[in-house]
């Protein structure tokens, strides 16, 4: 991701509209040839002083005034050397000559550019010159041509000599000021080619340029990018503007009103003036005023500073296209977002995506964030802009409503990348017909466009599909969010994102049920099942299951049942109900079988060996997980193969075969880790605590137990803590440790008392 410059520290709200000094002064007059040529004696300028005032609220800058003015003037170059030094010393090679101080409106460029002079003002005696170009104001920007009349008047030219040619006019600045020590600040340029005639020729004089683009274009200028205030400069210039004791006494409103900024410098500024307009509104009233995106930026406006405006500025300036790029992505309201759902939303070559986007963020509509896991440039709106688009999007009754199609699409590229993903990580499931249309890009101009990853796309994207199944519910788009929960569900079980899946599955089942879409409330149903056996919760994961089970019975296909039975055979065994497993587990069996689901297949395999296991019959168990290696072998299931060889390491520890054991769970761990399945590898180590507790190596298996007990923890697998204490506990009593050991079992009991109550019967096996 880009990190800025340390040096980029924010700053006050920008100066505004401030105008230039040269269309009402004419006080740099020299001495020489009235008609333009070259002087005919020395020059003696007239000392001019155009800056504007300084903003009296400067707030957060100072590290880059100081790095700025030691390049300026060189490292080391005391002031009273400087004074001798004279022009000779003003032009000295190595000394920065051009500042270009670049990002987005309201963020203080302005107000730098100003400070900045007034601090180096006394290092160029003859004169210091201010002009706004106009490159960001709205109107239309000032021509080099007009610029350039202004400056040779004030330099002393007489009108009637200023030539009409560009050109011309420019050699004839260049000469004007060739010696000279001037200051020059061209506040709000439009671009390079607008910058470039107002240069002057020599060294001697130094430039400070404020843009929203960077200006890259430009030689010899160096480049400072200015971002948004930190959190405590925020405070601090809303405390200059409201009075510190206000902010003071109210310091989590403060906070909230600066975020609520998002920590832009215009923007805290307009909130500090209204605020000391009104010294009775408490600062909480104000935050909870720019809580709502619908009414934040009309809040943000006081006299003639205004938020709103300065991004419509930004906006309006952009082409057609790009003004049609910026409103689709507020579609989703994600933090970050890709090149794809654009090329999606305006079903478009990648290329022509890209570029809208580049364009934007060379703009400052958009923040470029860095490269994704996939290699993916990632780019953001910053709070208010998205604001600004959304208010864009909803205008005269238009939103969602009306680019439908535009989601829609955006929803079947997501739809397509996820059920590419989910075939990787689950070979050989289940699938049902696709109900939602999937997109796909079109062909792309000339060399074709390497397909990307599936599974390194979805972690990259993961964010991104969690938000467009909120907004395909929004949208009413039931059955598509339902299959995207779906297909996303076999990534969040291999990742253990449980809070995501359940947050996901319990809205899409909402919209389900209250749409009266049955089998889509099935499905949901049957993977919060999956979820709640995970997490221990036994007896919900069995009244979801058994309600998905009779959906799926009464109005799906046989083929849908596999899953449900599996897990719910699971279930029973997991609670020591062996007889109530083997028959949910032979259902289940047959269903896959008859179906062709060799996924489910593979899995049922497994957990029959568990149940031989739990009777001892370890030879039965080996023949079922051999049976269960060969199916996942033949799908290319590496992670369903790694949790087989778990199991078989499982059955070579309790035949007290060490070293084949341990072959197993090194190889099962190679094979978990390519897929970032963090609960296998956990129950790996734990197993391995178990290995070295068998061969009655107490200190590897304490250290294995508690590496283990600490990955449960941060998963949040409530059952497998418990488990894992017990087992620690005993270590703990065998070497004489009795209040660590009595510790684990108070805490092993608490953790079970707050899993659902069908834990009280779980089977105490540490082989689940």
């Amino acid at each position: 991701m880009h990190s800025p410059q340390p040096w980029v520290l924010g700053a006050s709200a920008a100066v505004g509209a401030l105008g230039s000094a040269f269309s009402l002064l004419a006080t740099g007059v020299l001495q020489g040839n009235s008609a333009g040529g070259a002087a005919s004696g020395p020059v003696t300028p007239m000392v001019t002083h155009q800056l504007p005032a300084i903003p009296d609220h400067f707030t957060g800058r100072w590290e880059l005034v100081k790095h700025i003015r030691r390049q300026v003037l060189g490292p080391g170059l005391p002031d009273r050397w400087r004074r001798h030094l004279g022009r000779r010393g003003a032009g000295r090679r190595g000394r920065l000559r051009m500042v270009l101080l670049w990002g987005r409106g309201g963020v203080g460029k302005t107000a730098l550019a100003v400070r900045l002079g007034h601090e180096l003002a006394h290092d160029f005696p003859d004169g210091q010159i201010y002009v706004d170009l106009r490159g960001a104001s709205g109107t239309t920007p000032r021509a080099p041509a007009d610029v350039l009349t202004v400056l040779l008047r004030d330099l002393g030219v007489d009108p009637s000599a200023i030539p009409e040619d560009l050109d011309d006019r420019t050699r004839l600045f260049r000469s004007r000021t060739a010696g000279l020590r001037l200051l020059i600040v061209l506040d709000n340029a439009l671009d390079e080619a607008q910058i470039r005639p107002l240069l002057p020729g020599t060294s001697t004089s130094l430039v400070i340029v404020t843009s929203r683009p960077r200006l890259s274009g430009l030689e010899g200028g160096t480049s400072f990018e200015l971002t948004a205030l930190e959190h405590a400069q925020a405070v601090e210039l809303l405390g200059k503007l409201a009075g510190f004791d206000r902010v003071a006494a109210e310091p989590t409103a403060a906070s909230q009103i600066v975020h609520a900024c998002g920590l832009l410098p215009l923007a805290v500024r307009i909130a500090g003036a209204r605020l000391a307009g009104r010294p009775g509104w408490p600062l909480e009233n104000f935050a909870l005023r720019l809580v709502s995106q619908h009414r934040r930026l009309g809040e943000l406006r006081a006299g003639g500073l205004d938020v709103r405006a300065s991004i419509a500025v930004g906006y309006h300036a952009q082409p057609a296209a790009n003004q049609r790029a910026f409103l689709l992505l507020a579609l989703c309201d994600a933090p970050a977002f890709s090149v794809l759902p654009l090329q999606a939303a305006m079903d478009c070559t990648r290329t022509r995506a890209e570029e809208c986007m580049d364009e934007l963020a060379a703009a400052q509509m958009l923040e470029w964030l860095g490269n994704n896991a996939a290699g993916e440039s990632v780019y953001r709106y910053h709070d208010l802009v998205r604001d600004y688009a959304v208010e864009l999007l909803t205008a005269e009754g238009l939103g969602r409503e009306a680019h439908r199609a535009e989601l829609g699409r955006i929803v079947g590229h997501c739809l397509h990348l996820a059920d590419s993903a989910e075939r990787r990580i689950a070979p050989g499931s289940h699938r049902p017909s696709a109900g939602f249309p999937r997109w796909s890009p079109p062909p792309e101009d000339g060399d074709a466009v390497t397909e990307p990853d599936a599974l390194r796309q979805l972690a990259a994207e993961y964010e991104f599909l969690l938000c467009v199944v909120r907004e395909a519910l929004d949208a009413g788009m039931t059955a598509a969010a339902s299959e995207l929960a779906s297909l996303l569900a076999a990534y969040q079980d291999t990742r253990a994102l449980w809070s995501d899946w359940e947050q996901t599955q319990h809205a899409v089942l909402e919209a389900c049920r209250a749409g009266g879409d049955e089998w889509g409330a099935g499905v949901s149903l049957r993977d919060l099942a999956v979820l709640r056996r995970l997490q221990g919760r036994l007896s919900e994961a069995e009244q979801h299951g058994l309600d998905a089970l009779a959906i799926f019975e009464r109005c799906g296909e046989p083929a849908d049942t596999a899953d449900c039975l599996s897990n719910l055979g699971w279930l029973y065994r997991v609670r020591g109900e062996r007889d109530r497993a083997h028959t949910y587990l032979t259902r289940a069996l047959d269903v896959a079988d008859a179906c062709g689901i060799p996924r489910t297949r593979g899995w049922v395999l497994q957990m029959r060996a568990d149940l031989e296991i739990d009777a001892g019959n370890l030879d039965a168990a080996l023949t079922l997980l051999n049976q269960s290696r060969e199916t996942f072998d033949g799908i290319a299931d590496s992670r369903g193969l790694g949790w087989t060889l778990r199991i078989m390491g499982d059955v070579y520890r309790q035949q007290e075969q060490y070293d084949r054991a341990l072959a197993q769970y090194e190889a099962a761990v190679d094979l978990l880790r390519a897929h970032g399945d963090r609960r296998g590898i956990a129950r790996i180590v734990d197993a391995i605590g178990a290995l070295h507790q068998s061969m009655g190596q107490a200190q590897a298996a304490v250290r294995h137990y508690e590496d283990s007990l600490a990955a449960f923890r941060q998963l949040g697998d409530l059952q497998w803590q418990a488990y894992t204490l017990d087992a620690l506990a005993d270590l703990y009593a065998g070497a004489g440790e009795t209040e660590r050991a009595e510790s684990c079992r108070t805490e092993a009991g608490a953790v079970l008392a707050g899993l659902a109550d069908g834990m009280a019967r779980a089977q105490p096996a540490r082989r689940l």
